[in-house]
């Protein structure tokens, strides 16, 4: 097919046909049909624009290729060939437990010297470089007998040579006049060389880029203009504009998507109007305040104050209650629902799970209890799931309609149609991350009243989440909400000593055991939770321990002890049984999965075990952890595990030498990225490509006060025009359907 041959990705040697980052791809010279479906498949580029926004994963120094005759030892070189074969082989390490894996491949040169190259423990390499690749490896020239070596260069995948047949010359030459070397997100069809040379056609043919911003603004933040740095962070003279180039585009990254939350927070807050629950020094918040047995932390007072203020403002409260487990969230969020219940008003918490709604349902009676709760002149607080009776359910929904029901905590058996309120005046919604937009959308949704001036009257918001998350990406992905970080924890609160331990380290399990008899013995408690509810013939064969087997195995073990067991699986009798007698002390283990995730709250429990913790992710494991330790006796988290990668063993290592959330929530956002983390929001928001939050969060910061000063004076970007097409032309469907997902 013309334009897909052998020379297809090659700059057009005179005056190729102009382009603009709006053209198709097949608008470049030698790119036909074929290429162009390859490029959307693989990547989803359609446009010249996309494929300049395919930036490079890095750019490795390769400084001068050189032959393999030219090379001295002990100096850094950049050799060229195709790998012949590998070997590997584990040796142990010296003074050290455990082995190291050592992969080996042999690589000729052209015309046919060979020379050695080595990887200490990444026996993925062979899978990723197998016989046949071209490569250029860069790195210091070592001696091996009587063979050159590279010991863990850096390495760029040219292609296969029975892809590139007569091309390998041509993979080569586009490494020849350049020094610092894009290496791109590659496919074997569109490997980097090839993906570099369409880059290199493109930035050759297109027209001078238009900036959406102005020469004040790039001069005040010290940005390089557009069209430097899209050709600069493909293709830089030196690392010096590499970095300009990345800061350019970074920003432009995070300063289009505050805009657009900024908008979304002005837009909100002209159409909507919130209610007056402003704080009553005669009030029942003050009265809870003031009968604590214990002192709050300044944190929690701060949060209060600041709570009390938004609640009191003409404009609806949007606020995110963030902090640590056991820092004190529930607390903060029973006094701000008195608030509106000292304002005449009602309150509802919603809670993802049943057996959380329990728990918070048990913690609200206790701490209002000095206020006469559920007496005849006190609070009246009730409980609302799916495995509420009919009975129960018609007593609760006729005292929410008449208003005799003050607060309520519910599943998701609160957005039923038929669950209507007198007068909502505070929405606090849990564990937000575990909800859907239009899930959080309707449950405001249950005010119906219009203000004065026509306003739609919506209640106070209150978001809480116990997963700490790094001030970066609160800062972007909450950029239109406030944000109220609980940083400090309880006086008293005891230490948790946490240990990883691998099957290899024989008999600690036994010692364990004999520990958790112990404690036992002392009336403490031990959770053991599993990844799996139930085995399957695979997990078996590798070795995944099941929630229903380990309690059985548990039973077996322990005679002597009740043992429970409670998941998701189980009816909501079975498991309120099983956490009853778990909390009443009555059973001294309980297996579980991570149903027990949060929300849980037993002050004798010093021991939390969790089977194959490389299942889990770091907040899910510092969340369990946290099921421990609330109480006044030492406690103990341990994590079994053999992870099979070096990043799992990275997330284990992380959590046992650490308690602290928000440095765990630092460590999980570079090692997953947040591309995962955006994607689990539902949130439209565009996509970050180049910025890092774990590295940017001075531009965070910064494009997040400038986006705000923009947006409050021009709201509509009637004075910035060019500001408004580029943020339309990021957000997939535009503003307006980016501010409905949370008004419905």
């Amino acid at each position: 097919m013309p334009g897909d041959g052998p020379d297809a990705g090659r700059a057009a040697p005179d005056d190729p046909t102009p382009v603009h980052r709006d053209d198709p791809v097949t608008a470049l010279d030698g790119v036909g049909p074929a290429t162009a479906r390859r490029l959307h498949e693989a990547f989803g580029i359609a446009t010249i624009g996309d494929l300049l926004a395919h930036y490079p994963r890095r750019h490795n120094d390769l400084g001068e290729l050189m032959d393999l005759t030219a090379v001295t030892v002990g100096e850094p070189a950049t050799l060229v060939g195709m790998v012949l074969d590998w070997t590997t082989r584990t040796v142990p390490r010296r003074g050290r437990r455990g082995r190291l894996t050592i992969s080996e491949a042999v690589v000729a040169t052209d015309p046919g010297p060979t020379f050695l190259v080595t990887y200490f423990n990444q026996g993925w390499r062979p899978n990723t470089l197998p016989p046949g690749t071209v490569a250029a490896f860069s790195g210091k020239v070592e001696r091996f007998k009587s063979f050159l070596k590279l010991s863990a260069p850096e390495v760029v995948n040219l292609g296969r040579a029975s892809m590139l047949e007569g091309d390998v010359d041509a993979a080569v030459a586009s490494l020849d006049h350049q020094s610092l070397l894009p290496v791109y997100p590659a496919t074997d069809d569109l490997p980097t060389w090839k993906l570099a040379g369409l880059v290199e056609t493109v930035l050759d043919a297109l027209v001078p880029v238009v900036d959406w911003l102005d020469l004040d603004l790039l001069d005040r933040h010290d940005l390089v203009d557009l069209d430097r740095a899209l050709r600069w962070i493909h293709l830089p003279p030196d690392r010096p504009s590499l970095a300009a180039a990345r800061r350019r585009l970074v920003f432009d990254e995070l300063f289009t998507l505050q805009l657009g939350l900024q908008w979304r927070r002005a837009h909100l807050r002209a159409r909507l109007a919130g209610v007056d629950n402003h704080p009553r020094p005669d009030g029942r918040a003050v009265a809870l305040w003031s009968a604590l047995p214990f002192r709050p932390t300044d944190a929690q007072t701060r949060a209060v104050a600041g709570i009390g203020a938004d609640m009191g403002a003409d404009t609806p409260m949007h606020r995110l209650l963030q902090g640590d487990v056991g820092s004190g969230k529930t607390l903060v969020a029973v006094h701000a629902m008195l608030t509106a219940v000292d304002n005449g008003r009602q309150a509802a918490m919603m809670v993802p799970t049943e057996v959380l709604a329990d728990q918070h349902f048990l913690t609200l009676l206790d701490l209002l209890e000095p206020l006469g709760v559920n007496m005849f002149d006190g609070v009246r607080v009730e409980l609302l799931t799916s495995s509420t009776t009919t009975s129960e359910r018609r007593r609760i929904l006729s005292g929410l309609l008449t208003g005799d029901v003050d607060m309520i905590v519910g599943t998701h058996a609160l957005l039923e149609e038929g669950v209507r309120f007198a007068d909502l005046g505070l929405v606090v919604v849990d564990e937000q991350h575990r909800f859907g937009v239009n899930q959080r959308v309707g449950l405001k949704a249950k005010r119906d009243a219009t203000s004065a001036d026509g306003r739609a009257t919506i209640p106070d918001v209150l978001v809480m989440t116990a997963t700490p998350i790094p001030r970066s990406l609160a800062l972007t992905l909450y950029g239109d909400l406030d944000v109220t970080v609980l940083d400090e924890l309880p006086p008293g609160r005891t230490p948790i000593t946490t240990q990883y331990i691998t099957p290899r380290e024989a008999g600690r399990r036994e010692r364990l055991y004999g520990f958790v008899r112990d404690q036992a013995s002392r009336g403490l408690q031990t959770y053991v939770v599993c990844p799996l509810v139930e085995d399957s013939d695979a997990d078996v064969l590798e070795g995944v321990r099941s929630a229903v087997s380990e309690h059985r195995r548990l039973q077996a073990t322990f005679p002597d002890l009740e043992v429970e067991l409670v998941h998701g699986q189980l009816s909501s009798a079975d498991k309120e049984a099983a956490m009853t007698r778990f909390r009443t002390g009555a059973a001294s283990i309980l297996v579980a999965t991570t149903v027990i995730e949060v929300g849980i709250d037993v002050p004798t429990a010093t021991i939390m075990i969790i089977e194959d913790a490389d299942r889990f992710g770091i907040s899910q494991l510092h969340q369990l952890r946290g099921r421990v330790g609330r109480g006044t006796d030492t406690s103990y988290c341990v994590l079994f595990a053999d992870p099979t990668t070096e990043e799992g063993d990275e997330r284990l290592l992380a959590v046992a030498e650490t308690t602290d959330g928000f440095a765990l929530a630092d460590v999980d956002l570079r090692l997953r990225g947040q591309g995962q983390l955006f994607g689990a929001r539902q949130s439209g928001l565009p996509d970050l490509k180049l910025a890092q939050l774990h590295r940017d969060l001075s531009v965070v910061q910064a494009t997040r006060n400038l986006a705000r000063t923009v947006i409050d004076d021009d709201p509509e970007f009637a004075r910035h025009p060019a500001m408004k097409a580029e943020v339309l032309r990021r957000y997939e469907g535009g503003l307006d359907d980016f501010a409905a997902l949370e008004t419905g």
